[in-house]
Order: C-alpha cells, then sequence, then structure tokens
C-alpha cells in the first residue's frame, strides 16, 4: 500500500474528527503517533487494515461508511491533486479504462519491485459492447471502495451507469468482479 493511500485516511479522520482523533486512530492501530507516511513509500498491508479498522472504532462507522466516506475524500483530493487525469478523459468510461495505469503510477516511485508488482497486480480492466469489467484481486477487500470510486467518476462526468459486483472475495471468489454499464453519457457541445 502506498503511502499516498494512508495520507488521505489522515486528512479524512482530522476532517472529520480533529488532531485528537488522528492521535486516537493511529494508537488504536498501534502506529506511532508521530508516524509520518511518505507519499511514493510502499506500507505494510497489514498496517493499513489496522488504520481502517481504527479509523472506524474512532469515527463511530462501519466498513461501508468507512469506505464512502474515504472515496468521496480521495475523489475530492485526487481531482485537486492530478486535475490532468480528468482532463485527459472525455467521459467516466475512459477514465475507468485508464484507472488501472493511474494505480500503478502511484507505485512508480517505489523502489523494490516486488513491493511495486503487488501493486500493479490488483487490477484488471476488460472492456465489453456497453461496459467493462473490472478484475480485482487484494487482500484488502475493498471492492467497495472501488465502487464508490466508480461512482464518483461517473457523476464527476455527468454520465449515467449501472455498477455491478458480480464476484466478491468475500464470499469466496479468487477475485472480484465489478461490471459498470454505461445507459447514457452527458453530451458535451
Amino acid at each position: 500500500m502506498v503511502g499516498l493511500i494512508f495520507k488521505v485516511l489522515i486528512e479524512l479522520v482530522k476532517t472529520v474528527g480533529g488532531d485528537d482523533a488522528v492521535t486516537k486512530v493511529k494508537l488504536k492501530a498501534q502506529v506511532p503517533p508521530d508516524k509520518d507516511y511518505k507519499l511514493n513509500a510502499a506500507y505494510d498491508d497489514a498496517e493499513w487494515g489496522r488504520m481502517v479498522g481504527a479509523t472506524c472504532a474512532v469515527l463511530g462507522l462501519t466498513a461501508e461508511q468507512a469506505e464512502a466516506a474515504y472515496a468521496d475524500y480521495f475523489f475530492k483530493d485526487a481531482l485537486a491533486r492530478w486535475p490532468m487525469w480528468f482532463k485527459m478523459s472525455k467521459n467516466s468510461r475512459e477514465f475507468l479504462l485508464r484507472q488501472p495505469a493511474i494505480h500503478n503510477s502511484l507505485a512508480a516511485g517505489i523502489s523494490e519491485a516486488a513491493q511495486r508488482s503487488a501493486i500493479a497486480d490488483k487490477f484488471r480492466i476488460e472492456t465489453t459492447a456497453d461496459g467493462i469489467v473490472t478484475h480485482y484481486r487484494s487482500g484488502n477487500g475493498h471492492c467497495g471502495l472501488y465502487k464508490n470510486l466508480a461512482r464518483c467518476i461517473v457523476n464527476h462526468y455527468g454520465d449515467e451507469a449501472t455498477i455491478e459486483e458480480r464476484q466478491c472475495m468475500k464470499h469466496g471468489a479468487a477475485e472480484c468482479e465489478i461490471h459498470v454499464r454505461w445507459t447514457k453519457f452527458k453530451v458535451t457541445s
């Protein structure tokens, strides 16, 4: 897991609960209160899991609520941090087709090949006549986060789509399989 993901989570916790909540989350997750995550460094997935669990406990959120809140916060951060990613795509389909490359670019600065590969191997996209199928494999089990981010992106472009998860690792599948099917693209002049 890249440090950016941790940094955004900490900023979300700080926005919702202040500095005291950040300290409580770190302590509950067994992370030193003064630990600062570097954007392009890799961190242990187990630490991420502890941070997410601690965030849910401290902020009083279910896992689903935390994924939705994080997706919204991360989307807004990404829009401000990398506006060109969004300008490069004329619609949400084009953006989501680029998503694995964007995701993998976050790991580009990680020097250890195995850590880069673990990040890059999480997503694979296949196209269909009216949509895409995202194959997601991660022990973190954040398929809900992906679905929420996809909804943010569809809404950002003003498109209409259905997002359906047909297989899920949480229910014993080898991978999560998320189908995005577009019913309408916003017409731009």
